[in-house]
């Protein structure tokens, strides 16, 4: 009976048991004043949370610490009796209150899992398109995001659960609000960022080759995946850091930067150092919405240095892009050619 009571007694708050069931529950129920007593804080809880009256965080974390208490205390009164090799009465109800004890803290996981099962998720979708300013998008847990140009976002009305998830495609600036029961994960194209409070900024484009991280402040987990999402790669990053994740190779890389340098693009401001023009270009496609040929394969992987604004027109683009005189630009439509001379 001990070994599934705690199931049990879901069942009979949810009025899903069987007749065997609840003369199993009966037996527990009138086994022990205290079991009695446990049941109905514990139907309290359950009632409130199926109306909609969730206790919050300190009433929770409350309980769960007078439940913890009171497990120690009942654990120190077994040993002592243990010791002295006693087996009176004394240590029968020692043993009930705990096996009580540890029954409620196993139901109440379970009803919080059931009825987050049970929860609709509510989802947002949020799409930037080029030449815009960052979006502030502000979530339920207080945690703030930023979000750049011809960018996506998937996040919850309410975040339920035990993790804070969001899905990115794009590049965004986050900053989590610390909570030291739920994780908070961004997920990406072939990588997973999970931390509990911290300041971080993804460039997590899906049609990129690569994914860049870069932490200003606390800590972040990453792990990254391949094709078939098996796991490739994990690490700690500390601040300071830039992670680098090729996605044709699997291969990480991390260097030590000033996290200003890759947060610019919040002010407009699109910095490359030794940047092939392949790399540059893809950036730029993304902000300004412009498309870009490059004819020369020889052109497309030579290394420059500059910076760009959001507000400059095509025209301004191209003369900074041909600054040596090297190309023949020219525009049809919406895209600019790069012409070998």
């Amino acid at each position: 009976m001990r070994e599934n009571i705690d199931e049990i007694i879901v069942r009979v708050l949810d009025q899903r048991q069987s007749p065997e069931e609840m003369q199993i529950f009966l037996a527990w129920y009138n086994a022990a004043d205290e079991n009695k007593q446990l049941f109905f804080q514990l139907k309290d809880i359950y009632e409130r949370r199926k109306g909609g009256l969730y206790p919050d965080d300190r009433e929770i974390s409350a309980g769960w610490e007078r439940l913890s208490l009171k497990m120690e205390r009942e654990k120190s009164i077994l040993s002592t009796c243990h010791k002295k090799r006693k087996q009176d009465r004394h240590v029968r109800v020692a043993v009930r209150s705990l096996v009580a004890a540890v029954a409620l803290v196993l139901i109440i996981s379970g009803i919080f899992l059931f009825i987050n099962r049970q929860e609709e998720v509510t989802w947002t979708e949020v799409r930037t398109t080029p030449r815009r300013s960052p979006r502030s998008i502000v979530l339920s847990d207080g945690s703030t995001i930023l979000l750049n140009a011809s960018s996506w976002l998937k996040y919850p009305e309410k975040f339920t659960g035990k993790n804070r998830e969001v899905y990115l495609d794009g590049e965004a600036l986050f900053t989590v609000a610390r909570n030291e029961r739920r994780s908070f994960i961004v997920h990406t194209d072939r990588q997973e960022i999970q931390v509990l409070g911290t300041q971080f900024n993804v460039q997590g484009y899906s049609s990129d080759p690569r994914t860049i991280t870069t932490l200003i402040t606390g800590k972040v987990k990453l792990a990254t995946y391949d094709n078939n999402h098996q796991a490739k790669n994990g690490m700690m990053m500390h601040p300071n850091q830039q992670v680098f994740f090729d996605k044709r190779s699997n291969e990480v890389s991390v260097s030590e930067i000033d996290p200003s340098d890759a947060v610019t693009w919040i002010k407009g401001v699109y910095s490359f150092r030794d940047a092939s023009l392949d790399e540059i270009t893809r950036r730029l496609e993304k902000v300004l919405g412009i498309s870009f040929v490059i004819t020369d394969d020889a052109d497309r992987i030579e290394k420059y240095t500059g910076k760009f604004f959001s507000h400059q027109s095509s025209q301004e683009i191209a003369a900074v892009l041909n600054f040596k005189g090297q190309f023949r630009p020219e525009f049809r439509n919406d895209t600019l050619f790069l012409l070998k001379k």
